[in-house]
């Protein structure tokens, strides 16, 4: 899969471009509050229908416009297809091929990853961001992971509604949040065992020797065991559950912790050694992503550079080369990464992209 030919129209800071990016590494160039990253805002809105930065969709339109559009022409499994958006504070249209596209079918045209600065805090930050961390990963590959998560979240809902106004426990919603939660923990385990695996394998070139490793709340152990865990918890936590009004067991309350060379990440790790985990967590996900739908993602990467030294800028892009299909990365200088063939660079200033210069 890869995007052919992009136009964007009154998107942020962008008022009309349009540029045809390589199908391998794509370096978007540029200062600081230029539009380097409303460009991979606009490839990523395109894919998803949001944005990773605001939900407010009045924030994306250029300023004194009206509406936004958005065309993309994209091969996805050797089939053309042209993806386009028009959208405004009221409601967005969407066209695939011309045709009004519905969008519960909508976003297997164009599937992205993508990797923003913010997220190599998630290690440092509160659980509830490693798990939509880890969630989003999953639900790429799985879409059966999407109606269990549902399922699991409309059940604590109605559950929390029971505690909180003090009802007598009802074992329907309890019962159900058990079938549900260890169904997601389930998933959670065996995907985060394949990230490991991919870790570990010679996919990766490793960075000073270092080793990555993912670990998930450790009372699940045995697989075949979690339902019974699930029980004995609530069991243990009934009284106090009662008293604070609220479900204090289960998938929602659980963490993911990030290891390098079998040390807590978030205790030990420099700053540039978290962003290279996190990167290489993305690149074994589009790994995962490949063996199982056949193809690459997108793989969009704002910031990749900063605070990575020499060495690591070049570790990460070569197994970027080694293990994705079309990226999108954005810089303020294109010295910070090695050129290759493979390679496409575009500058962007004040929202306007210049042709690529190398």
């Amino acid at each position: 899969m890869y995007i052919e030919n992009i136009s964007i129209k009154n998107f942020r800071n962008i008022s009309d471009i349009k540029i045809n990016p390589c199908k391998k590494i794509n370096l978007i160039i540029g200062n600081n509050a230029q539009g380097k990253t409303n460009f991979i805002e606009a490839i990523y809105f395109t894919s998803l229908l949001k944005s990773f930065r605001t939900q407010k969709i009045s924030e994306l339109i250029r300023e004194d416009e009206d509406s936004s559009y958005l065309k993309f022409d994209v091969i996805n499994n050797k089939v053309n297809l042209n993806i386009e958006i028009y959208f405004n504070n009221q409601y967005k249209k969407l066209k695939i091929n011309k045709k009004k596209a519905e969008r519960k079918y909508y976003y297997k045209y164009l599937n992205t990853v993508i990797f923003f600065p913010e997220e190599v805090n998630y290690i440092n930050n509160y659980p509830i961001f490693r798990r939509n961390l880890l969630d989003k990963s999953i639900f790429y590959n799985d879409f059966d992971y999407i109606k269990v998560y549902k399922n699991y979240y409309r059940c604590l809902k109605q559950r929390n509604a029971y505690l909180k106004n003090n009802h007598k426990e009802n074992d329907c919603w309890k019962n159900q949040l058990i079938k549900y939660g260890s169904e997601i923990i389930r998933k959670r385990l065996n995907y985060i065992d394949k990230i490991n695996n991919y870790f570990m394998s010679d996919l990766f070139i490793k960075t000073n020797k270092e080793e990555y490793l993912l670990s998930y709340s450790k009372k699940y152990l045995n697989l075949n065991s979690i339902e019974d865990r699930l029980r004995e918890e609530f069991s243990r936590k009934n009284n106090r559950e009662r008293i604070l009004g609220c479900t204090l067991v289960g998938p929602h309350k659980d963490d993911l912790q990030f290891y390098i060379n079998s040390k807590p990440a978030d205790t030990f790790a420099s700053q540039g050694q978290k962003r290279s985990l996190i990167i290489s967590f993305k690149t074994a996900q589009i790994i995962d992503y490949k063996n199982i739908q056949g193809h690459y993602p997108v793989l969009i990467l704002d910031d990749m550079t900063s605070e990575l030294d020499h060495n690591r800028k070049n570790i990460l892009l070569e197994n970027l080369l080694n293990n994705s299909g079309q990226v999108f990365i954005t810089s303020t200088d294109s010295k910070e990464i090695n050129c290759s063939e493979q390679t496409k660079v575009f500058r962007i200033n004040n929202g306007e992209i210049s042709s690529p210069d190398c």
